[in-house]
């Protein structure tokens, strides 16, 4: 380059200075000409009548909807408040009500033990204690076994259905149903169980396992799985027994034919809670005769008259199921 060339500062900036100089395009300026040679303005105004009435309309059915959004209450939102106050009321109720039950439940039983702690009264106290045992309204504790039942594996598929004494049920071959606890439960009755539960219920004259649709029910208690079975019963012999009868075969069949879970463990002392007693709804106290006074003597010569002393005895009472 020689030394007396001389030229723009920015020449080599070529494409920058153009867009400084001349930020709208050719090809707008052009038409913006013609609208002007047409009579029309140069541009569009963005301020129009009609683009702020419609932005203004936008803004309105906005705000409607955040305030529709924001509404504190409607009616469905009513109606479940209110029924979710209801439930809770109820529940508390029942709370309350469930609260003085024990509290009366043990009054009653304080009761009882004041009126058969009397000498007289030993024997029934006895007696009482053994028809509490064999109903089972309390809990009793010893040696037995615990046998947990479980559905089969998602992935598991029955074998041999035709071998099943299920397979007459549409159900899911391996799922467990009520019916198998139930042939299970009386497989430990005949092996010498003395008492049994299942989930923590306890199963007596007065509780049954029964279905209702897919669920389990012990005395109308829904049943989760696993199924943990626990029985007491003599230690040397009901697996023993339990293994050789028709019980201990069914389990051996379900894991076999639908490979159900099963898991029988041997236990020196399990717990097993008693079932909730008779609701006593009616007592009535019953007069004996001999609680009367007998008539005075009409002997003269009596300093005083003889009379037969009341004999105390415990109110008769009616007892029935809810």
């Amino acid at each position: 380059m020689s030394a007396g060339r001389s030229g723009r500062p920015d020449e080599s900036m070529t494409l920058i200075t153009e867009m400084m100089e001349r930020p709208l395009d050719p090809g707008y300026a052009a038409a913006a000409e013609r609208r002007q040679e047409s009579g029309l303005p140069a541009a569009t105004g963005l301020r129009s009548p009609l683009l702020i009435a419609v932005a203004i309309l936008i803004g309105v059915l906005l705000g409607a909807s955040a305030l529709t959004l924001r509404a504190p209450t409607t009616a469905a939102t009513k109606v479940k408040s209110d029924l979710v106050g209801r439930i809770e009321d109820r529940r508390a109720h029942a709370d309350a009500q469930t609260r003085l039950i024990d509290t009366l439940r043990r009054q009653i039983n304080a009761a009882q033990a004041a009126a058969l702690s009397q000498r007289s009264l030993s024997g029934l106290t006895a007696e009482l204690s053994r028809l509490e045992l064999a109903a089972g309204t309390v809990p009793v504790n010893g040696p037995g076994l615990v046998l947990t039942i479980d559905d089969a594996p998602a992935e598991a598929e029955p074998v041999a259905p035709e071998t099943n004494p299920r397979s007459d049920t549409a159900l899911d071959q391996g799922k467990v149903m009520a019916m198998d606890l139930q042939i299970i439960v009386n497989g430990l009755w005949d092996a010498g169980a003395e008492a049994i539960s299942v989930n923590g219920h306890r199963l007596t004259s007065r509780a049954a396992i029964s279905s209702a649709g897919a669920a389990i029910l012990v005395d109308y208690h829904s049943l989760s799985r696993p199924y943990v079975i626990t029985a007491i019963g003599d230690p040397g012999g009901l697996g023993v027994q339990f293994a050789d009868n028709s019980g201990g075969s069914y389990v051996q069949s379900l894991r076999s034919n639908n490979r159900i879970r099963g898991d029988i463990q041997d236990r020196r002392s399990v717990v097993i809670p008693g079932e909730p007693p008779l609701s006593l709804l009616k007592a009535r106290a019953v007069e004996s005769a001999v609680t009367r006074p007998a008539p005075q003597t009409a002997d003269p010569q009596a300093t005083a008259p003889r009379t037969t002393a009341p004999r105390t005895t415990a109110p008769r009472t009616t007892e029935t199921s809810p």
